[in-house]
């Protein structure tokens, strides 16, 4: 080896450290999740219509027209949904990053680059799409997967062919002639029908595999650098990284967890990647990987590279989407992939606050869901309103026999433990991080919520906890056997009572949590709160309450529902957020529903105005929030709807069990300050026609502070959707909000 190679390996190691030491000391104590900024693009400002209508203008004559008209109308409004969800990031660094790859890529197409929009997307998931208009989205999950520059080359290179070939447009209208029969394609039976559509839709990403590689080819990125690119695919089901797993993550001095809670072998990573996909609208991964992997070696491999934009700007991006999916599985309520996730980068930045507080919060679900999970259908026995309720949805861990990898580990463990044994090991944990960073309101608000989680759902008071570690308690029990005593004197009855007092039994199987606080339980601010979580209450008084005849727990159930419908009748609100509301309008043809998207736009703006109207006649004081009638300028209006649809993903994957902690609320707190209220309203009509109108209207009210719902109603009726009709709707809604009990 020469002089100049060592060289180059020494500069090339100085580079990683300095890189290395940089991203330390970014993310070593904290990491604030990604937001829009800067100016709203154009293409976000056009309503889903005026793009239609536009589009419908420049599509030919011909027998696909109207197959084409009705794909450009339903996109359309697909997209513009996406655009405004708030799921897709603006002027953010990891969109500003793809995009200069997008631009080295296509550095010799101009033209082609002015009519391509690449976003990043809010997703933990291994995936990318694009529209035949011209956008591209990427996955946050995707970017925390890749490794190097040149396979996201390729990634985006794939997306671009789609658009370029109009294969979304093409599926559909094949899709179309295939129901009908028409199609040249496969014809018969409904099996084979959806076998055909698979297999036309595999032909397209065949197609878009070997087009996405001549273009890179044609660019100056690392053909063989691709070569692992159907390993992202193939394993991302997977995390970002493969770490072993230690349970001393979760153990102190005295928090002991017992070895029966580790798996002490994992399963192999067995992905298989010769599976059926007869009924995938994607080829194998080995069909995919045969079809390029002879096309990787070109005879100028040497003089390309595996970053042309920054390899600092791709390992930088990569660890910005990894910290991003950590807060995105949360939402997912993913919670085992959270604290997995957190777990791997805490081994790289230890004191992460943000790490710290995404894996507190998801011990803290996984316990309460684990607690709580027999008392949601006694706390919602009642009807809220009009016999209706959001449907259940409880949480639970999934089977680690179905996990591969070092990860099984936690997925075994936390499944081993009891609902008292995850909110000792949640409680720990939060309040440990707490201390460390006492002025995090989060963490304080979180502890207090476990503290209350000990005593009114696992019952486990202050006193069930020994304050001596079992070794202390031996020594003593040593020392007290080894004080001289009379034998000659007789044994009478009550130094027989004293001595089994003092006597000290250390049995092997005694739980953990026993000893769990020993060294908690010297902290004064620790023992303070728990107190103060028990209010009081003792094991008599709720042995007491558990000891009630069955006349007097019903006397008492019906007191407690009567209370309950009582408050949620009459409300007594003064001001209310309204989101942009929901409408649409649909018609059965032959069984296919046909939505009307034009007609639902409109009706959408008129319900509005009647909830405007409803509101104002109440007295009913309102602001609206959403994405109407926004301009270039309200990037602020465009993140708090973010924040909004955030909150009410994850609230409305909670359904029924409102113990979990919603991730979101943490930020709904800006939007409450904002406008002055914390209550969320929203409404829709869904308004389907075959032989007869059918309507149905929904109302929820949302508290964003504490996830309840506070009311929730829906109603159906066989008739037209008149203007009065939805105006008695939404009036009888709103008045049980606005009007006080008496």
């Amino acid at each position: 080896m020469g002089k100049s190679m060592y060289k180059k390996i020494i500069f090339v190691w100085i580079v990683f450290l300095f890189f290395s030491r940089v991203l330390v000391a970014q993310y070593a104590t904290n990491y604030i999740p990604l937001k829009s900024s800067g100016a709203l693009p154009e293409e976000f400002l056009k309503t889903a219509r005026s793009l239609s209508e536009e589009d419908i203008k420049n599509i030919g004559y011909g027998t696909d027209r109207m197959a084409k008209q009705q794909f450009t109308i339903s996109s359309n409004y697909f997209l513009r949904d996406l655009l405004l969800s708030g799921d897709v990031l603006i002027n953010d660094p990891l969109g500003i990053y793809v995009n200069k790859v997008a631009d080295e890529l296509l550095k010799n197409n101009p033209e082609l680059r002015k009519q391509i929009h690449i976003y990043v997307t809010k997703s933990p998931h291994v995936n990318a799409h694009a529209f035949d208009k011209g956008f591209i989205f990427i996955n946050a999950g995707l970017l925390a997967q890749l490794e190097n520059e040149a396979q996201l080359a390729y990634v985006i290179s794939h997306e671009l062919t789609h658009v370029v070939k109009k294969h979304s447009v093409n599926q559909y209208i094949e899709n179309m002639k295939l129901e009908r029969g028409t199609s040249t394609y496969e014809t018969g039976s409904y099996e084979a029908r959806n076998i055909a559509k698979y297999r036309f839709s595999q032909e397209n990403e065949t197609e878009a595999d070997a087009e996405g590689l001549v273009r890179i080819k044609e660019s100056g990125y690392s053909v063989k650098a691709l070569s692992g690119a159907f390993d992202v695919l193939q394993y991302s089901y997977l995390p970002f990284e493969l770490v072993d797993f230690k349970k001393s993550f979760f153990e102190d001095e005295y928090l002991i967890l017992p070895d029966t809670v580790f798996l002490k072998k994992t399963s192999e990573i067995k992905s298989n990647d010769d599976y059926d996909d007869s009924k995938s609208t994607h080829p194998n991964i080995r069909k995919r990987r045969g079809a390029v992997e002879p096309e990787l070696v070109v005879s100028d491999e040497a003089s390309r590279k595996k970053y042309l934009v920054s390899e600092e700007e791709f390992k930088k991006a990569r660890e910005i989407a990894r910290f991003e999916s950590c807060r995105l599985y949360l939402i997912d309520r993913d919670y085992v992939n959270a604290i997995y996730a957190s777990y791997i980068l805490l081994e790289k930045y230890p004191e992460n606050l943000y790490l710290k507080k995404i894996v507190a919060k998801a011990l803290y679900n996984i316990a309460v869901s684990e607690s709580s999970s027999d008392r949601i259908k006694s706390r919602y026995s009642f009807n809220i309103a009009n016999n209706a309720r959001l449907s259940s949805k409880s949480y639970s861990i999934p089977d680690y026999e179905r996990i591969e990898g070092p990860s099984q580990r936690l997925y075994y463990m936390l499944d081993n433990l009891d609902a008292k044994e995850l909110n000792t090991i949640a409680l720990s944990y939060a309040y440990k991080a707490y201390k460390k960073n006492p002025e995090d309101v989060v963490l304080s608000s979180l502890t207090d919520s476990l503290f209350s989680e000990m005593v009114n759902s696992n019952e486990l008071y202050i006193g069930d906890f020994s304050k001596s570690s079992k070794a202390q308690l031996v020594a003593v029990d040593t020392v007290k056997a080894a004080v001289e005593v009379d034998t000659t004197a007789e044994e009478s009855k009550y130094s027989k009572i004293k001595k089994q007092q003092q006597k000290v039994e250390i049995t092997t199987d005694e739980n953990f949590t026993k000893y769990a606080f020993v060294g908690l339980l010297q902290d004064n601010e620790f023992v303070k709160r728990y107190t103060r979580a028990a209010k009081g209450l003792t094991r008599k008084a709720e042995e007491k309450k558990d000891n009630l005849t069955y006349k007097e727990r019903r006397k008492l159930e019906e007191q407690i529902a009567k209370e309950n419908k009582n408050k949620y009748t009459l409300l007594g609100i003064e001001k209310v957020l309204f989101l942009e509301p929901f409408y649409m309008k649909a018609k059965s043809v032959g069984g296919e529903e046909m939505i009307n998207y034009f007609e639902s736009e409109e009706k959408q703006v008129k319900l509005l105005e009647i909830e405007k109207k409803c509101a104002e006649r109440l007295k009913l004081s309102y602001e609206i929030v959403g994405t109407k009638n926004m301009t270039t300028a309200d990037i602020d209006r465009y993140n708090l709807n973010s924040i909004l649809n955030d909150w009410l993903t994850e609230r409305f994957n909670h359904g029924d069990n409102p113990d979990e902690l919603i991730v979101g609320t943490d930020e709904t707190k800006s939007l409450i300050e904002k406008y002055g209220t914390k209550y969320l309203a929203w409404s829709g009509v869904y308004n389907e026609k075959s032989r007869k109108s059918h309507n149905t209207y929904f109302f929820i009210l949302f508290n964003l502070e504490t996830g309840e719902v506070m009311k929730y109603e829906t109603r159906y009726t066989k008739s037209k959707d008149t203007s009065d009709l939805i105006t008695s709707f939404v009036y009888n809604s709103l008045m049980h909000v606005a009007k006080k009990p008496k």
